[in-house]
């Protein structure tokens, strides 16, 4: 794919001088510390900038705008900027861009999200917590204040950030910086600046200019907190047009040799980028947004800006690489808005190696021509999530993975003794289970009303082959090995139901008098769901999240004039014909349908009733063991000035998705559709 070049910066007869300032430092950094270390790299890279020392000027408007003479810029503005993703290098594990941020805001606008924002019923809701989001920002990492309307007023064209790898960089091997525009934006730039120099001082940071090779670059230093390891430094400069800021100078620096010296190991250059750029097809609409991610690389980084280590003795991530899943090289794409037909389309493609180690060919996930749920899901259904796996062939192929973190040899033992244990149900899953579970398997999401932490229910829905009914004498014997299950018939159909709820016994402990070490050790792992249930409906097995869910599904399957009210709506049928429009001759392998004025009432109404972080949905109760997130904390930004959701949920229109497994990856379309007319 061609990168578009960004708008041209039309010739100046005579161009304005950048205006300069100088700042008294106040703090010098020892040559022993990160920042002196950082110094002493940019003075071996020779005197490439001293040419433009002899080009920067002092400019004698009274008006100058303070702060914006702590920066040398350039005077020539005839040639087009250089695009972020020349200047930034090809260790970037994430990189996002938007190409021209003026576009990018007239069209956001246009989407029903982006009227939805701008909304006056919102109003109240954003005056009152637009400080305590800008907190969070600042709480990820990175202390300098940068807001929305900053992008609007301040940028003149492109806008990036990237996360850069630095592994040579011990005390802190990852760089964030940011590219942006700033072409005649002389004013706005130094009230930017005055700002960010206002709030560095409030958070009792200090300042300096650093001069080299021509570039000044104004550095603050914001104190550490007391449980924060991080180094808490933000780099300032302006150079030739465009402002940089980061939080390591290295990256100032090499931004601006890339500007005069084009680098030969920048992003764009490099051979994963331009290989995945290849695997995305646009259409003439321009792009508002564009990204590239490395998984793994990125995985690594995260975790070091966190500064924190699980407590588990398995690093997931080393596991994962060590099992060879950095064959999953990269995922690219863009976004346009307010199409003709679309709100928002997203068109990306996740690249991997034609050839798969074996425990990465888990991702087996062959094409199909259709992916349509079950007829008997109930019609106000919230979302559908459709995917094809070839699980059968999959499921020994996760030996790898579960014995590297088990330890040992472990798979196949567990599976041998699932079979031969005298007190459990003796199944055999390689001969009395694997061969009957089929390739299509489906999510169903549902909102039940009336709004509670509860509301949403999960239903895990598997096309299985077992014209003999083998499943269901499994299920039987599975059934009476577990203390906590019941089963009970609805007309044909039987309900098998588990419960992980037991009662806690009062146990008395005696001191040993020796240390103790229960600090050390790992809480038992409490059960995914305390109640579940499964069923199996016609040609499906049916997992439900809640075992009430089934009663309606049993409902549902016996009555024939209700089958497929789910694909007759209207909407669900615009997300139809949208995905057959783009999908490609290969069929699809994921299918989505997402009636977003239904799936998003839950969160929406938890939020707005400070209770989010108690949602009990599936996804939530996953989501809060693999980030290890505290339910219990109150929730941090409120939203009880926020509307009714009857009001707003008009916004939210429907959306959809399809991937093609292809055979270097997979390739993504996701949408939003428009608001009819």
């Amino acid at each position: 794919m061609a990168i578009r070049p960004f708008p041209r910066i039309p010739r100046m007869e005579n161009p304005p001088v950048r205006p300069i300032h100088r700042v008294t430092s106040r703090v010098v950094p020892s040559f022993s510390s990160p920042i002196a270390r950082q110094r002493r790299w940019v003075a071996r890279q020779g005197t490439w900038l001293n040419p433009l020392g002899a080009a920067l000027k002092i400019c004698s408007r009274a008006k100058a705008l303070g702060l914006c003479l702590a920066f040398g810029l350039t005077v020539q503005a005839a040639d087009p900027l250089p695009k972020a993703i020349d200047l930034f290098p090809a260790q970037t594990q994430a990189f996002v861009a938007l190409p021209n941020s003026e576009t990018f805001l007239a069209q956001w606008g246009k989407t029903q999200l982006g009227l939805l924002a701008a909304d006056e019923r919102m109003k109240d809701f954003w005056s009152s917590q637009k400080e305590e989001l800008q907190k969070r920002f600042a709480s990820a990492g990175w202390q300098m204040s940068f807001k929305l309307e900053d992008l609007e007023n301040l940028c003149s064209g492109q806008a990036a950030v990237g996360l850069i790898s630095r592994p040579e960089l011990t005390n802190k091997p990852f760089s964030l910086a940011v590219v942006i525009d700033v072409a005649e934006r002389d004013e706005v730039l130094a009230k930017f600046l005055e700002r960010v120099d206002e709030e560095m001082k409030a958070q009792k940071g200090t300042v300096e200019t650093i001069e080299t090779n021509g570039l000044q670059v104004k550095h603050y230093n914001v104190p550490k907190a007391a449980s924060d390891a991080r180094p808490r430094d933000t780099f300032i400069a302006v150079s030739k047009n465009q402002l940089f800021l980061a939080d390591d100078l290295i990256s100032i620096v090499e931004f601006a040799k890339a500007q005069t010296e084009p680098r030969e190991d920048s992003l764009a250059k490099s051979s994963l980028y331009t290989r995945v750029q290849e695997r995305i097809e646009h259409d003439e609409h321009p792009i508002e947004v564009e990204y590239f991610v490395q998984p793994l690389g990125i995985g690594k980084l995260l975790r070091s800006i966190s500064g924190k280590k699980g407590k588990s003795q398995v690093d997931i991530l080393k596991l994962l690489e060590e099992q060879g899943f950095g064959a999953i090289l990269a995922a690219a794409g863009s976004v346009q808005l307010a199409k003709e037909d679309l709100d928002m389309h997203h068109q990306g493609f996740i690249l991997r190696e034609e050839e798969l180690p074996e425990s990465v060919q888990i991702l087996d996930f062959p094409n199909q021509t259709a992916l349509v749920p079950p007829a008997w899901i109930a019609s106000n259904s919230a979302s559908v999530m459709g995917f094809s796996w070839n699980f059968s062939e999959a499921f020994p192929k996760l030996r790898g993975i579960v014995n590297a973190y088990i330890g040992g040899e472990q798979f196949d033992r567990i599976i041998d003794e699932i079979k031969a244990d005298p007190s459990g149900p003796q199944i055999d899953i390689r001969k009395e289970i694997l061969p009957f579970i089929g390739q299509e398997f489906y999510a169903v999401t549902e909102i039940i009303e009336p709004i509670t932490p509860e509301s949403k229910r999960s239903l895990i829905c598997i096309k299985i082959n077992d014209p003999e009914n083998k499943l269901y004498g499994v299920l039987n014997r599975f059934s009476k090995s577990e203390p906590d299950s019941t089963i009970e018939d609805v007309g044909d159909y039987r309900i098998w139901k588990f419960s992980n709820e037991e009662e806690e016994e009062e146990v008395i402990e005696f001191s040993t008098g020796g240390d103790s070490n229960s600090d050390d050790e790992e809480e038992d792992e409490k059960p995914l769901l305390n109640k579940w249930a499964v069923c199996i409906v016609k040609d499906h097995f049916v997992f439900a999240s809640n075992p009430d869910s089934l009663y309606k599904v049993i409902e549902n399957a016996t009555n024939e004039s209700i089958q497929g009210d789910f694909e007759k709506q209207e909407s669900v049928q615009s997300i139809r014909a949208m995905q057959t429009k783009l999908l490609s001759a290969e069929g699809m392998s994921f299918s989505e349908v997402d009636l977003a004025d239904r799936s998003a009432e839950m969160q929406y109404e938890l939020f707005r009733q400070g209770i989010l972080p108690q949602s009990r949905s599936l996804m939530a109760i996953i989501a809060e063991r693999v980030f290890k997130t505290d339910k219990s904390k109150p929730q941090e930004i409120q939203g009880e000035k926020l509307p009714p959701y009857d009001q707003v949920k008009e916004f939210f229109t429907p959306r959809g998705m399809i991937v093609r497994t292809e055979k270097d990856g997979w390739g993504i379309d996701a949408f939003i559709l428009g608001k009819k007319k």
